[in-house]
């Protein structure tokens, strides 16, 4: 087989071989359940005394975000808290089927059934000192794995434009990689 016969395989495959590459990375991640958590804000505000001499009080307040970010539905999500008390007020926004259990070290956990791929929930607490945020905010986890935990609030998703510019040029840039790693493979095998 002569070098320029080669030279033409190697650039007929290598953007084959590039494109099956991105796309079985992109299916290996993108193809199951992924849950995310943030904590949205928390705050604290103190109420003044009223005019009649009642004692006002101070109010603290957090909310948190959980979502499934992942291209199949999570199971048995599970909101775990660090009191071993009955849970603050809270609300869940949107209304979603839940449930309040205990888990097996005596914590309380709310557990939604299922998150289908790309919902998002927020979970809002308001309580009175001396309990604080860091106190109530436990873990979440799902059947299929512990949730990322993530310490900024995520960005706006980028554009059709931007999200497929990047897709080309990344398969471009592949496709002229595996091509040189075929070549110096060649190179290697030819002058031995």
């Amino acid at each position: 087989m002569s070098m320029d016969t080669i030279e033409a395989w190697a650039k007929l495959l290598a953007p084959i071989m590039s494109a099956l590459l991105i796309a079985g990375f992109k299916w290996y991640t993108e193809g199951r359940p992924r849950v995310i958590s943030y904590l949205v804000q928390s705050w604290g505000v103190r109420i003044p005394d009223s005019s009649d001499g009642t004692l006002g009080a101070v109010v603290h307040s957090h909310t948190i975000a959980v979502a499934n970010t992942g291209r199949k539905p999570a199971t048995a999500v599970r909101v775990t808290h660090g009191i071993k008390q009955t849970l603050p007020a809270l609300a869940i926004h949107p209304p979603i089927q839940y449930s309040i259990e205990t888990n097996p070290e005596g914590y309380p956990q709310i557990v939604f059934p299922v998150l289908v791929p790309k919902q998002q929930i927020t979970i809002s607490y308001l309580y009175f000192p001396p309990l604080l945020y860091s106190q109530v905010l436990g873990t979440v986890l799902s059947n299929e794995g512990m949730a990322r935990i993530l310490d900024v609030v995520p960005m706006a998703r980028p554009s059709r434009f931007v999200s497929w510019s990047t897709s080309i040029l990344a398969t471009i840039g592949g496709s002229v990689i595996v091509y040189w790693i075929f070549r110096l493979a060649i190179w290697l095998v030819l002058s031995t």
